[in-house]
């Protein structure tokens, strides 16, 4: 309201166009469960969408350090046990496209002689799982300290 502008008295105003006015400023801001239901969908989607995109550039792509899957340490602990003669002290598993490649470190044998690969300490091991469920674990003696590039 301006300076020179007269108030409106009291004594014109009428109850009704007081509760006319109500009526109009409620009808203007009265939002019905359908906009509410609409922001909730909308910002669910948004949700679900970086959910998804969050997962799909968290996935291990080939060459990366994962963690073993269910019975894959123990097949290769096995193997090394039952074809190796060695005991395996620690192992680091690479997923690629269809197998594991597991760096496999083994305690020494240099008390047993006649063997040359007694005194290796560090294996590669290439882990393919089978249609039945079992993993197929090759294995090769790494004689340097170079273990090579996962997955080649």
């Amino acid at each position: 309201m301006s300076l020179f502008e007269e108030q409106e008295s009291d004594e014109y105003r009428s109850e009704n166009d007081d509760k006319n006015r109500l009526f109009e400023t409620q009808q203007r801001n009265v939002r019905s469960w359908h906009h509410y239901f609409k922001l909730l969908l909308i910002v669910s989607v948004v949700v679900i969408v970086v959910g998804a995109l969050i997962f799909y550039f968290t996935l291990p792509g080939v060459g990366d350090a994962v963690k073993a899957p269910d019975g894959l340490e123990d097949a290769v602990r096995v193997h090394f046990l039952d074809k190796e003669k060695r005991t395996m002290t620690g192992a680091s598993t690479y997923y690629c496209d269809k197998y594991y490649w597991i760096k496999v470190d083994v305690e020494k044998r240099p008390d047993i002689v006649g063997k040359p690969n007694n005194t290796v300490s560090k294996y590669i091991a290439k882990a393919e799982q089978q249609p039945e469920g079992t993993w197929a674990v090759t294995a090769t003696p790494v004689t340097g300290d170079d273990w090579g590039t996962p997955c080649s």
